[in-house]
């Protein structure tokens, strides 16, 4: 037990080491501004909240996940990414778990709490449950059509 112990220990110190403090990270626009948390600074949430704006602005089809479209690291934005691959709709995705900033900043921006959060033309559509219902009943693969053909 102790060699296990001091195996953990020892493997928390080099990762703490080989970590940078803060990091960049790379969206669909390119370097991201820093990784660390800011503790919701004004400052912070202005940029987060611009980068949102170019992310969707840049998009017909905008999805905010947990993961990327080739690898979802939640259920609920694997649900989304399979609805959006079936409707064979193109669209871009932001990592959220690569974002503190734009994880929450997106939250406060859709006033919906949770993720994935779709976007189509500008607009916020919903999460992975109405994405299902509008699936279902092809009102999804509608906006997308007249979204993208715009």
């Amino acid at each position: 037990m102790a060699l296990f112990v001091a195996l953990l220990i020892a493997l928390t110190s080099v990762a703490a080491v080989q970590l940078p403090a803060a990091r960049t990270a790379r969206g669909p626009l390119g370097p991201l501004r820093s990784t660390t948390r800011c503790a919701g600074a004004p400052c912070c949430m202005e940029s987060a909240e611009e980068r949102i704006k170019e992310m969707i602005g840049a998009n017909k089809v905008f999805l905010f996940m947990k993961g990327n479209k080739l690898m979802p690291q939640c259920g609920f934005s694997n649900t989304a990414t399979q609805i959006l691959n079936a409707i064979d709709a193109p669209y871009e995705t932001f990592d959220v778990l690569s974002d503190y900033d734009i994880r929450e900043g997106v939250k406060k921006y859709s006033a919906w709490p949770t993720i994935p959060q779709c976007y189509i033309d500008g607009e916020f559509v919903g999460g992975c449950d109405i994405m299902i219902e509008m699936y279902e009943s092809g009102e999804l693969q509608e906006i997308i059509e007249v979204a993208t053909a715009s």
